[in-house]
């Protein structure tokens, strides 16, 4: 009885000692265990929104109303301006493209033409200005010819 008393309660311990929950590889690539410097989880779908300062899966909550907003917020962030010192036409747009020009301050003020594409809900510009063309790249985005009249013709 003894024998079999102790070898119950060394095969216990032994069982005890082994259960130690040891982090393996698998859990560190749980969904949800990637999240940005926002906290939003990308596996999940969830992007970052700077206008409305919170995570956002695009298809269920736009970012923007529309590419002309989400054009002029990106246009006022990187110049350092308000979206009210900048005057934007949008010329032409399809749903996944849009061509508008800009111009910076008052009526005389410079400005240049704008080509955006919308990737995944947010809208991003690939063209800023009056200068040189990359035209095998907007190619590339996948531009109508008819946006590119005046760029790559």
């Amino acid at each position: 009885m003894k024998h079999l008393t102790l070898l119950l309660i060394t095969v216990s311990l032994l069982t005890a000692c082994g259960s130690v929950d040891t982090p393996t590889p698998a859990d560190e690539n749980l969904v949800g265990g990637d999240r940005d410097a926002h906290g939003c989880i990308f596996s999940a779908g969830y992007q970052w929104c700077e206008p409305k300062q919170k995570c956002l899966r695009m298809w269920e909550e736009p970012c923007f109303a529309s590419a002309f907003e989400a054009i002029a917020w990106e246009l006022a962030q990187r110049h350092g301006d308000t979206q009210e010192q900048i005057s934007l036409t949008m010329e032409q747009q399809t749903e996944n493209h849009a061509r508008a020009s800009v111009r910076f301050g008052p009526e005389g003020s410079p400005g240049g033409m704008i080509l955006a594409v919308q990737d995944n809900g947010i809208w991003r510009i690939v063209y800023e200005g009056n200068g040189s063309v990359d035209c095998p790249g907007l190619r590339a985005e996948a531009f109508p010819a008819e946006m590119l009249v005046g760029f790559c013709d």
